[in-house]
């Protein structure tokens, strides 16, 4: 296979020269790179400055091109021990040269195993597992391998089944039925963090969301596992379902599954997506490829933490009382000035999160047209 030499933030790495720029990409059964989830790892690296000290053992499962693992080793600024793993040998034998061509000395070990394996025998304080596609078959090993308090940072690239493409697919991995909607994307997040809060639960655990977002074609969360009865009982608490009335537009979070004539998502995650001291914690440096995107995203993270779930989406509303959509920024202020809260979400550019009842937002919305003068976002 012939390699190509790139660099992400201050990391110099070899990836296949046929990489994959943007979108999920094809499993072609060579080790895999896609440029576009260079922002993802921006993060993981933001995250790793601030949450992994020289204590931890830290884990990138999946590693292929070691890409995020060494990032997070070169650029994070700990003295944390890093883990590179993947079964493909010759996966094992580019993230060895990655390592070398970054100078990372005996804090950085590579292994080539099967992940579930190892972590049958290993246990770490930070655990990534970014599989192509659907991660459901590493989360059960992921979880009993993470050191109380510890952190599993999880990615799933099968977005059409989680966000109601493919119900059924959903039902079959996840144990949960997913929704299309104008927020899907949300609830699809939302029962991907489900899915961990439940598998932590059968070992005694709980399971608390540090940063769980959507981006480009992915979802990805960071959670917090601990160990207790009482904590995996606590995580299961906040599990529900999503109602959702398309023609009325009314959405609602429900504790009891709803009867199968009703337009519903779950069981998913009805709590935080966001840690809000772990998100004021983190910094975009000028280092960062994608520096101003995660400025924008971590505003719109900030924002979101105290905010109801399930967005609306101003297009919808616009579409419900035939009325030209306002500016978004004038819209938000108009629910402020109602006295109930409004935020944008990051889920959506036109999406935002408000507790303004449904029936006042809707008049609100008609009579904010004119008053504007401005349409779109």
């Amino acid at each position: 296979m012939k390699h190509t030499e790139i660099c992400e933030g201050s990391t110099r790495l070899l990836v296949p020269s046929g990489f994959c720029e943007k979108g999920p990409g094809k499993n072609t059964g060579e080790v895999f790179y896609n440029r576009q989830m260079e922002f993802g790892r921006d993060v993981s690296v933001m995250l790793s400055r601030t949450l992994l000290d020289r204590r931890c053992r830290a884990l990138d499962g999946l590693a292929a091109t070691g890409a995020r693992g060494i990032r997070m080793a070169n650029e994070g600024g700990s003295e944390a021990t890093f883990f590179l793993n993947d079964r493909n040998e010759e996966a094992f034998r580019l993230i060895e040269k990655n390592v070398e061509l970054n100078g990372l000395g005996p804090n950085t070990t590579v292994w080539c195993r099967d992940v579930r394996a190892l972590l049958a025998e290993e246990r770490f304080d930070y655990i990534d597992i970014d599989p192509f596609g659907t991660p459901v078959d590493f989360i059960d090993a992921a979880v009993q391998g993470c050191r109380n308090g510890g952190i599993v940072a999880v990615t799933a690239t099968d977005t059409a089944p989680l966000c109601g493409t493919y119900p059924k697919t959903s039902s079959r991995r996840y144990g949960a039925r997913s929704l299309r909607s104008n927020f899907s994307h949300e609830t699809g997040l939302r029962i991907l963090i489900g899915y961990l809060a439940r598998e932590a639960a059968k070992h005694d655990r709980g399971c608390e969301p540090l940063l769980c977002y959507s981006a480009d074609h992915y979802l990805r969360c960071h959670v917090r596992i601990a160990k207790g009865a009482r904590k995996a009982d606590d995580s299961l608490g906040r599990l529900g379902y999503a109602l959702y009335d398309p023609k009325s537009l009314a959405r609602e979070i429900v504790s009891e599954r709803p009867t199968e004539d009703c337009a519903f998502a779950g069981p998913l995650w009805t709590g935080e997506l966001h840690d809000g001291d772990a998100l004021m914690a983190l910094t975009p440096t000028n280092d960062l490829g994608t520096k101003r995107r995660s400025e924008k995203m971590l505003g719109l993270w900030r924002g979101e933490v105290g905010a109801p779930p399930l967005h609306f989406v101003v297009d919808e509303l616009a579409q419900r009382t035939r009325c030209e959509p306002p500016r978004m920024t004038t819209l938000i202020d108009r629910i402020r000035e109602m006295g109930a809260m409004a935020v944008p979400t990051h889920f959506n550019s036109k999406g935002f999160k408000t507790d303004l009842p449904l029936d006042d937002l809707i008049r609100l919305f008609a009579g904010t047209v004119g008053r504007d003068g401005a349409p779109g976002n």
